[in-house]
């Protein structure tokens, strides 16, 4: 059952990075922030063409997303798969400054969010052995098209999990996008109030799911019987 919770837990985070993305784009002359891609394009096209100020601009984005996924390496230390006590931290973290376009209306916001958005997608969060990336939509769109190509070819080794969890996740990111226009229309950037709320929550239920599990890195064998063989 605490994998299931975990589940649900990763799916409103990847919901939360839709939201996040699809205001930011809305609000922030069409820059995406969860993801880098379209940006990198987008300066390639800039440098091509001499606009220098939309450069430094796209640049900014950019390098505020990779400063956040280094962050998110320095904090968690390893890729192996823990309940290490500093996610919930990093959500909480992420909860407090995705506030600041509240307070702060400018167009220099968007790299603060990209900045939050690579340290949310730099977490290794890991379901069942299969690592799902939080933010960013390509890879788990890959994953799943893989799985049903695997499918189509008849590989009946393919678990149906596999393909649920990137599916789920992609979902969710995109629920996320239209819950995160629907609240800005009606409340405008108090959308990031209410992110930063649910946010917040994400952080201490993980406390408390941390505290409540038995397994803490999911290999099948609860943590007083690896203490005892350690």
């Amino acid at each position: 059952m605490n994998k299931y919770r975990l589940f649900v837990w990763m799916i409103i985070l990847a919901s939360l990075a839709g939201l996040i993305n699809s205001v930011a784009v809305f609000c922030y002359a069409g820059a995406t922030v969860s993801h880098i891609t379209g940006l990198v394009s987008k300066f390639s096209i800039s440098v091509s063409t001499g606009v220098w100020g939309e450069c430094l601009y796209l640049a900014g984005i950019v390098s505020a997303f990779f400063v956040g996924a280094v962050a998110a390496g320095i904090a968690t230390g390893e890729r192996a798969f823990y309940l290490h006590k500093v996610y919930g931290f990093i959500i909480i973290f992420i909860g407090i400054l995705v506030l600041v376009p509240v307070f702060f209306e400018s167009e220099y916001c968007v790299m603060l969010l990209a900045f939050l958005m690579g340290l949310q997608n730099g977490m290794v969060v890991s379901f069942k052995g299969i690592v799902v990336r939080l933010t960013h939509m390509t890879g788990n769109l890959t994953d799943f098209g893989v799985f049903v190509g695997y499918r189509i070819r008849g590989n009946r080794n393919e678990r149906p999990l596999t393909g649920m969890i990137p599916l789920s996740t992609l979902l969710g990111f995109a629920a996320g996008g239209v819950i995160g226009i629907l609240l800005y229309n009606s409340i405008g950037v108090y959308v990031f109030a209410a992110a930063s709320v649910v946010y917040i929550l994400l952080g201490l239920v993980y406390f408390r799911f941390r505290k409540t599990c038995n397994d803490k890195d999911f290999n099948g064998v609860p943590d007083e019987e690896e203490e005892k063989t350690a």
